[in-house]
């Protein structure tokens, strides 16, 4: 048997096979789209981020350069790509915003090849010619949604023209310019005050119809930040006639009224959300829509990934619960490593989902000493489905959040094979099963899907054919008496022989021994030059304490191609 050197992924880590949320692009309130070469064979095979923020422009002319943009491979590592100084929107002296850039969101349209942007951001104040009513000594007074366009996914984008449709107009018979926002509430909904909105997020549902969620922020007139939902006509064209109330703070349920600003039937049952439900985004799978939003506020540490539930576009949408399937992704009770970890979209990107989200850059103290939050920064993981029996229904899962080595994103780097595999193992009764499931464990309702052994695990993958191997990693429990402390080998057997690691060691920073706690997502890897083998042995024996007679492990992935 030959030694194979590999690495362990502790100090270092091959970039091209993995990522990790590191905290070093500094962002708030991301979009991604993940562009492909089929798409888009110029600008394809690259994952776009944009993130909230904006600088004036001196001596240029245009006024401001809104959204930094980023791209990447495979969410390994990100380079600045931003057409208008690192930037992808540029706004013009004479367009309706000028601050408060927030939360940027671009689709791709199948049928020009443009992208589209949608945002929100503060307007100018508006008077006699402006169609719109900002009052800019209310900073609550002047959050419009606006949307630009451009030819390619990193700009530049300019506001939304409808000058060359017939009539100079959109579907609903407005001049769609740059001079007033392509949303207009107050307006066309015939009240007498201004309705403040932020964070929208545009959606294509399977029958190619486009909708929008957006947050209707609090204001002098409304308490409390909800989720409203709207069809489009067309990219630029609102049906006001179907703006829906979808979700208010503090409901596990209700349902709003097509047409009304404010209408919203709220169940018998309550959540614990605080008073926000923000940075929504609409996914759709099996029949099922879900929804899924932020809670309590961008501050708060409990700021996470949530899900709701519908049979429709518009809801009804109901909350799931604590503890059955909500966070999505968010702190439990011990999480000292990652927190804040709300405002999101997802990337599609082959056969996987992955969620771009931002996190408090210190995970456990906020704020500063001074009062002043310390900020936020990027990060990314898996979102996956599994069934619950409570509900009846698959239900969205998180592989997070992370602060430890991942595998990279597929489409860019290799993919797990590991399912691809028969798995032979001496697990107790048919915990076995979680070994492939595609998750680790994060959250006390996941807590009992972990494979456990008692004493040595032995675990063999047999594949069909050969396969190429890169690496291979063993999740460790989320709970800390279960953990093991070492992995005792990995053996890979094929046409040219077999090859063993020996020992592979758990990150230290994978878990807080003073506190006997887990930071999940923790695995024990094992990255080597390629082998190709049709079998790989994984052997575990020793508990993280030393001397317990039984471990538990999350999950495992084997890196190839």
């Amino acid at each position: 048997m030959k030694k194979l050197e590999f690495s362990d992924c502790i100090d270092s880590y091959p970039k091209e096979l993995f990522y990790k949320n590191d905290f070093s692009v500094v962002c708030a309130d991301p979009g991604c789209l993940y562009v492909s070469e089929k798409d888009d064979p110029e600008n394809g095979g690259w994952f776009y981020m944009y993130s909230t923020g904006y600088s004036a422009a001196e001596g240029k002319e245009y006024a401001f350069s809104a959204y930094p943009c980023y791209r990447s491979r495979n969410l390994s590592s990100w380079e600045r790509i931003g057409a208008v100084e690192g930037c992808a929107l540029r706004v013009m002296p004479e367009d309706w915003a000028e601050k408060w850039f927030w939360a940027p969101e671009v689709i791709r349209d199948c049928e020009s090849g443009r992208y589209y942007m949608y945002f929100s951001a503060g307007a100018k104040k508006g008077g006699e010619k402006t169609e719109y009513t900002s009052e800019t000594e209310d900073k609550w007074a002047c959050l419009y949604l606006g949307i630009a366009v451009s030819d390619t996914p990193f700009g530049p984008f300019v506001m939304a023209d409808s000058s060359r449709r017939k009539g100079g107009v959109n579907l609903n018979g407005d001049v769609i310019s740059g001079a007033n926002p392509p949303f207009n509430f107050e307006r066309k909904l015939g009240l007498d005050h201004y309705w403040s909105a932020i964070d929208v997020s545009p959606f294509f549902a399977p029958d190619g119809s486009l909708y929008v969620y957006f947050a209707k922020h609090v204001d002098n007139y409304h308490k409390g930040i909800c989720v409203y939902g709207m069809r489009m006509k067309d990219l630029i064209s609102p049906d006001y006639g179907t703006l829906t109330k979808l979700t208010h703070p503090g409901a596990l349920s209700g349902s709003g009224k097509a047409g009304d600003a404010y209408y919203f039937q709220a169940g018998d049952e309550a959540i614990d959300e605080g008073s926000v439900n923000e940075g929504p985004f609409m996914t759709y799978r099996k029949g099922k829509y879900y929804l899924t939003y932020s809670p309590f506020g961008y501050g708060s540490r409990r700021y996470s990934i949530m899900q709701a539930v519908s049979d429709s576009p518009l809801g009804p949408f109901v909350k799931v619960r604590y503890g059955e399937g909500n966070p999505v992704i968010g702190i439990n009770a011990t999480n000292d490593y990652m927190a804040g970890t709300g405002h999101h979209n997802f990337a599609y990107a082959g056969g996987e989902t992955w969620a771009v989200y931002h996190a408090h850059r210190d995970p456990v103290n906020p704020y500063g000493d001074d009062g002043g939050f310390k900020g936020r920064v990027l990060a990314v993981d898996r979102i996956g489905y599994v069934f619950s029996k409570s509900l009846g229904f698959d239900i969205m899962r998180g592989d997070g959040p992370t602060a430890s080595v991942q595998p990279a994103a597929e489409v860019g780097s290799c993919r797990n094979v590991a399912g691809l595999a028969r798995v032979e193992s001496n697990a107790s009764g048919d915990t076995g099963k979680y070994l492939t499931d595609g998750f680790f464990t994060v959250h006390a309702f996941s807590s009992g899907e972990e494979a456990v052994f008692d004493g040595r695990a032995e675990i063999m993958f047999s594949f069909d054919k050969p396969v190429e191997i890169r690496a291979a990693a063993v999740y460790n429990s989320m709970d800390y008496s279960f953990a093991f402390g070492k992995v005792d080998n990995i053996i890979l057997s094929g046409p040219d022989g077999e090859y063993e690691t020996g020992e592979v060691s758990v990150n230290p920073s994978d878990f807080n021994s003073g506190s006997r706690f887990m930071r999940q997502g923790g695995a024990a890897w094992a990255a080597f030059d390629p082998v190709v083998a049709d079998k790989v042995k994984i052997i575990a024996s020793r508990g993280l304490d030393g001397g317990n007679d039984r471990i538990k492990i999350s999950e495992i992935k084997i890196l190839g191609r």
